[in-house]
């Protein structure tokens, strides 16, 4: 990994992104923190604390930086998985997740079908070690570290317990990454820096959300008055609530090593549980966009593409329909074996589809205060398909966003300008608890993994402010409630990931990593027509990883990997050989 100068080109136009969200010309340094490290310092590379003394003179610096340390906290929070969303997820993970589709033939070349996409891939690396690690990280626990430690005990370790979660989306990505001197708030010491293989890294994580759990549990106390609402726009430093995000990412992050590293999986799984997890929606870390404040600020992302015309927005793909339209089928489950429903008429929507997404309609209809639609059936478009652009609007369903009002009314549309963006909600939270009963951790049993599966499709469709008289009859049919009558654990676990994945839409982060860890929901496509991975991926395989910068290249220490080529977690291909999705094994 070379020092290098890397300066970020968006090229914006209608066929290459229609319209760059929150893109920032950059001319500086990817890995060189925010302040000079000095060689006095004799950082090691070892261990994941700070371990090291900082000199008089870089003491006095940070100290002269410290009035500003609460906008860098809320700088942290706010961009940590928001910056460049567009190039940094929504064209890559979202889509990869199977939720939402392509939506401009421009990018069919690019990375939405496999292709490599440089200008945009870069971007998640390039932010997450230039400014989240050491512009932002590495200041705030330095400064709360050297600064006063009491002072700042609750930030320090809410700080660390972000960066994990930062952290857990960036190995997921990629794999081995770098994290030797990052994740203790120091620079590397050499040009080419070392990779931490991806079992490293979650062993790093879990000892971050441990350590934060254990001293927040012995202190909770917040001394600091910086950690507040403005500052810290997740819990407004409320310490049990991080706490208890703590833990549910730490039981996240258990059940996606379960079938790779069982043993350790169960021991971190059952801590969490212990530890306490979120109890309710008011525990879900939530993203308000800045919009919601200021109108001239940044805002929902499927909104703002919503925005840019009909060519733009948000796609329903054909994964989603058909597990909107096959999870509680009126003839029962067995009666559509080859190929999945389509038909509106043969089950019991699920009543999320309409909350979510128009019924195919001409833009001019949709965009109104009180958007129009029309009375077609919902049609999802498949990844690879020639036929999508502006005018497609009438053939295939399209997110139910309403910019032409701020209402926030769910009855005219869901995503509004200010609409908040979920990384981790209550629903998610129950269904980890589900698939953890169902694997027995802290003696848990089926019937308490099918009250729990019950309970987060309830708690989904409550978020989405669906009635009881409206979500009631989708549950009472739901055709996986007779798997958990028998014993074969796969069968049961594939109608909890099933629920988690839609009710985790549109965190395509989670999303994706979910589809490759357990290759659930069975609804899964590979791209239509072939992918254009350069022969990387077979093109009847999913993508399985992003792979590293070009840059990366000059660095010897670089794993040799393909986007083909499964993550350390990733323990069997979703699809066989004809392309076709197979039964998996996720009991080992």
């Amino acid at each position: 990994m070379k020092f290098n100068i890397y300066k970020s080109i968006a090229v914006c136009s209608l066929v290459a992104l229609a319209g760059c969200h929150d893109f920032e010309e950059m001319n500086t340094n990817p890995y060189q923190p925010g302040y000079i490290p000095e060689a006095t310092e004799n950082v090691s590379p070892n261990g994941y604390d700070i371990d090291y003394q900082l000199s008089e003179k870089a003491l006095a610096s940070l100290k002269e930086r410290e009035s500003g340390i609460g906008s860098t906290l809320y700088g942290f929070f706010y961009d940590g998985a928001w910056d460049n969303y567009q190039t940094t997820t929504n064209l890559t993970h979202d889509i990869y997740a199977g939720y939402t589709g392509n939506n401009v033939n421009g990018f069919l070349t690019q990375a939405p079908t496999y292709a490599y996409t440089e200008g945009w891939s870069a971007n998640r690396w390039n932010q997450f070690y230039d400014k989240r690690s050491n512009a932002e990280y590495s200041e705030l626990i330095r400064t709360f570290w050297f600064c006063d430690k009491n002072k700042y005990h609750a930030a320090f370790y809410i700080s660390r317990i972000y960066y994990a979660f930062l952290l857990s989306m960036q190995t997921d990505t990629y794999g081995d990454i770098p994290l030797e001197y990052y994740i203790k708030g120091a620079a590397p010491v050499s040009e080419q820096v070392s990779y931490t293989k991806q079992e490293d890294v979650y062993a790093a994580i879990f000892y971050l959300l441990d350590q934060a759990i254990t001293e927040l549990n012995n202190n909770r106390s917040n001394n600091w008055d910086g950690l507040n609402s403005t500052n810290d726009i997740y819990y407004g430093g409320d310490v049990d609530k991080w706490i208890r995000f703590a833990n549910t990412l730490r039981l996240r992050l258990a059940l996606r090593i379960s079938n790779v590293n069982p043993e350790e999986a169960k021991k971190q799984g059952e801590a969490a549980l212990n530890g306490g997890v979120m109890q309710s929606h008011e525990d879900r870390l939530a993203l308000i966009p800045k919009y919601r404040n200021n109108p001239s600020e940044n805002q929902n992302v499927f909104a703002e593409f919503f925005s840019w015309g009909s060519g733009s927005t948000v796609l329903l793909t054909k994964e989603m329909e058909w597990a909107f339209k096959n999870q509680a089928l009126k003839e029962g489950a067995g009666n559509f074996t080859e190929e999945f429903n389509t038909e509106e008429s043969k089950c019991y929507l699920d009543p999320r589809c309409e909350m979510l997404w128009f019924r195919p309609s001409s833009y001019a209809d949709l965009n109104q205060a009180i958007p129009e639609q029309s009375k077609k059936s919902f049609n999802g478009v498949r990844n690879g398909a020639l036929n999508i652009g502006g005018s497609y609007l009438t053939t295939y369903s399209s997110a139910r966003c309403c910019v032409a009002d701020d209402a926030m009314d769910p009855t005219h549309a869901w995503w509004y300008k200010g609409t908040e963006y979920v990384w981790m909600g209550y629903p998610e939270a129950l269904f980890l608890q589900a698939e953890a009963a169902l694997r027995g951790w802290n003696g848990g049993s089926i019937a308490q993994a099918k009250q729990l599966y019950l309970d987060g499709v309830k708690a989904s469709m409550e978020y989405y402010q669906i009635s009881s008289s409206d979500y009631q009859p989708y549950i009472d049919h739901l055709n996986g409630l007779s798997a958990f009558d028998g014993t074969d654990k796969e069968a049961i676990l594939e109608q909890i990931i099933t629920q988690k994945w839609i009710a985790v839409f549109p965190n395509g982060n989670e999303g994706w990593a979910e589809v490759r860890r357990t290759d659930y929901p069975r609804y899964l496509l590979v791209v239509e027509g072939g992918n254009n991975s350069g022969g990387e991926i077979y093109d009847t395989k999913l993508i399985k990883r992003i792979s590293y910068p070009d840059r990366e290249e000059e660095n010897p220490n670089r794993p040799d990997i393909t986007q083909g080529d499964r993550v350390w977690w990733d323990v069997a291909d979703t699809m066989d050989d004809n392309g076709k999705w197979q039964t998996p094994h996720n009991f080992r």
